[in-house]
């Protein structure tokens, strides 16, 4: 209903009128022409402060005497705060101090205030479920005062429905307010009815508050042009303060998995909390999740179930023949649990020659999740991505899996064509749980802690397409056919897993992750138990830094398993855990061990000084007459005073030329070296190299010397 006069009622533009309300007419009849907004009165009350402000030091005398100026103000106050604020604000333009400004911008205000109360009842707000059933908004929600619906309910405002005071030719609703709780922003959701469909969008609040920004919507479908921007700001900045009440306020975070607190879990658009909810309530989430980018949205998508929990434990207990495959699925469900646990990230890899199911064993993993599809709306990927999405990707997951196939396809993301840069530098991405620190024009970009496992797979191992040694401790590699040979009957069952999976998923992490929230009291113990299974697994002799570390990964893998077949109790258990373990264990240990970079490259200087034994100076050559001459030879076998030989050491050239030929650091190599105690020293100052005597040579009744990185004679001669 919209007052003017008398009481009508305005619908698709026909006009009703209204029985008159009882009391006094004065009341009723009661003139409020005033809720006519248009660009030209703006103006004009623009054009009046102008000339009052060319005397700043009486503008805001001569404003409050001017009872004119000051009564228009006021009601344009009443349908356009910000008009007005900007309009009085632009005064200090010209010299008006803050303090005027303020001052009547108070008084405009207070006047506005007491003018609103004394509208008589009989102006009833306008319910827009009164025009338009289907609105998706609030029972109680109206239009702003002032504002109505004209047309096919265009909205307008003021008395005139001339062209000039429609504000949006489609209804335009404000549905829902987002507030990020980690980065403190706030977003909205916009809803409109076009060509009779609903639409909307969200955006960040300030998007609706600034001209220049607003007008991008319009490629979204939103009426809006230069033209009308500026009333559509006002409009909805009417529509909040009027539907403050009844607009849903939504907490909202762009991360999914556990919240910062631990208090629930964010599984994609499903939000879970210590009590199993009641699907029945019709109650909103607590939390919602709010992508930054569509591709977020598009991840957290991929996190959903379809078809039957039964159908997939079936398919799931007829895999326990297959270790490798049934152990990735157990990996699957670990993240949950890393923080409980106090484990950090880390990286499981299948690796093997193609077609030997191995991206058909990752998919079964991730269907715990949801859609276990590389070519659909989902959160698995293959290596042929940046790696900036990569950080993001892994950025937004606190507690669930990322999934990259084949790496081989990362040589698209590399402009030299290697593919082991993108996978090593990602593993250590991934062991950080941190994205990449970036830098803006104001300072830094907040920088986005993270909690996953990676898992990948790839014709050779990640550990051999890189020489860098930190990888190694970080990543979990199983070399060899997941489902032990290629044959009918493997094939049989990669099938059976890849049509199973198309349509039943995204049941047993879900199930898995209430259990977790619904335990609560037992973490500790859980914790406690790791503890125990990482003392056990990793206190054994003779183990590398390496092996250790990935002990504290088998460690969180072989507690989850018992929580996991506690949230699952349909899953098999009469296969032996500890057999699992101790096959899947034992082979990556052995591919951490020949990954390991100083035995790598001490291979290849054992395979040197065999190839190259001719180019050995030794004090046998001394004494045949053959002289010592630098780039003749690479090294000098060494021998103490008895004779007996001790080591053999090598130029710097030569084995430097060696290392970087084999993507070896230098460096890095004779400090694993020299930490395993396979260098020879004797304080040079060189650093990792000894002083050696040159065989044949004298200086006064002394042998020359030379420094050399020298290996000892157990290491070199060793067939290890």
């Amino acid at each position: 209903m919209f007052y003017c006069g008398k009481r009508i009622q305005i619908y698709y533009g026909h006009t009703k009128p209204m029985p008159s309300s009882k009391g006094n007419k004065k009341e009723n009849d009661m003139d409020i022409e005033t809720c006519a907004v248009t660009d030209d009165s703006l103006s004009l009350l623009e054009e009046e402060i102008k000339v009052l402000a060319s005397k700043p030091k009486d503008f805001f005398t001569s404003f409050i005497n001017n009872q004119e100026l000051f009564r228009q103000a006021t009601e344009h106050f009443q349908r356009s705060e910000i008009a007005v604020h900007r309009i009085i604000s632009s005064a200090k333009t010209q010299g008006v101090t803050g303090k005027d400004i303020t001052e009547a911008l108070r008084l405009i205000k207070k006047e506005a205030k007491e003018n609103a109360s004394q509208i008589p009842s009989a102006i009833m707000p306008i319910i827009i479920k009164d025009y338009l059933p289907t609105a998706p908004v609030a029972d109680e929600a109206t239009l702003p005062v002032c504002y109505k619906f004209i047309g096919n309910c265009a909205i307008s405002v003021g008395i005139d429905d001339g062209p000039d005071s429609i504000v949006s030719s489609y209804p335009l609703f404000i549905t829902c307010i987002k507030h990020n709780r980690l980065t403190n922003i706030e977003y909205v959701t916009l809803a409109w009815i076009a060509d009779g469909a609903q639409r909307s969008v969200t955006v960040e609040r300030k998007i609706i508050a600034k001209k220049s920004q607003i007008v991008d919507l319009a490629s979204y479908g939103l009426p809006i042009t230069s033209t009308n921007a500026d009333k559509i700001i006002d409009y909805l900045f009417a529509y909040e303060k009027t539907n403050a009440h009844c607009i849903d306020k939504v907490e909202a975070t762009h991360k999914l998995g556990w919240t910062p607190d631990m208090e629930g879990f964010l599984w994609g658009h499903q939000f879970f909390l210590g009590k199993t909810p009641d699907p029945t309530s019709g109650k909103k989430p607590v939390i919602e999740f709010w992508g930054r980018d569509q591709g977020d949205e598009q991840i957290a998508d991929g996190f959903c179930s379809s078809g039957s929990y039964d159908t997939w434990i079936s398919l799931v207990n007829d895999v326990f023949e297959f270790p490798d495959v049934i152990f990735l699925l157990y990996a699957s469900l670990t993240p949950p649990l890393l923080p409980i646990f106090g484990v950090k990230n880390f990286s499981l890899e299948l690796s093997n020659q193609s077609s030997s199911g191995k991206t058909t064993a990752m998919l079964l993993g991730a269907s715990c999740w949801g859609v276990p599809e590389l070519h659909a709306s989902s959160f698995v990927n293959t290596w042929n991505a940046t790696p900036v999405w990569i950080g993001r990707a892994a950025s937004i997951l606190n507690g669930l899996p990322l999934y990259l196939d084949d790496t081989k396809l990362a040589k698209a993301q590399d402009r030299r064509g290697r593919d082991g840069d993108l996978v090593t530098n990602t593993i250590y991405l991934i062991a950080s749980g941190r994205d990449k620190a970036r830098g803006t024009l104001q300072g830094t970009e907040r920088t986005e802690p993270f909690r996953t496992i990676l898992f990948s797979t790839g014709e050779s191992p990640s550990l051999d397409l890189s020489n860098d040694g930190g990888s190694r401790g970080r990543l979990i590699d199983l070399w060899g056919n997941p489902f032990l040979k290629t044959d009918k009957e493997s094939k049989r069952i990669v099938d059976r897993i890849n049509r199973t999976t198309q349509e039943h998923y995204g049941h047993a992490g879900p199930r898995l992750v209430q259990f977790i929230l619904d335990h609560r009291d037992q973490w500790p113990l859980w914790k406690e138990a790791y503890q125990e299974a990482n003392d056990l697994l990793t206190q054994r002799e003779s183990m590398s830094p390496i092996e250790m570390r990935l002990g504290e990964y088998f460690a969180a893998i072989a507690t989850a398993i018992v929580i996991i077949h506690a949230a699952l109790p349909e899953l098999r258990r009469d296969k032996p855990v500890k057999e699992l373990l101790a096959s899947v264990w034992g082979r990556a240990r052995k591919e951490a061990r020949e990954a390991d970079i100083g035995k790598r490259s001490l291979k290849l200087v054992q395979e040197l000084i065999i190839n190259r034994n001719d180019r050995i100076y030794t004090a046998e050559m001394a004494s045949q007459g053959v002289k010592w001459e630098g780039g003749s030879f690479i090294g000098i076998k060494e021998v103490d005073k008895s004779g007996n030989w001790i080591s053999v050491g090598l130029t710097t050239d030569a084995l430097r030329e060696l290392l970087n030929k084999n993507d070896f650091n230098l460096q890095e190599s004779l400090r694993n070296w020299n930490s395993k105690g396979w260098l020879l020293r004797n304080g040079s100052s060189e650093g990792y190299q000894r002083q050696v005597d040159i065989p044949g040579t004298s200086n006064k009744g002394r042998m020359n010397k030379l420094n050399l990185y020298c290996l000892k004679k157990e290491v070199v001669s060793s067939e290890e």
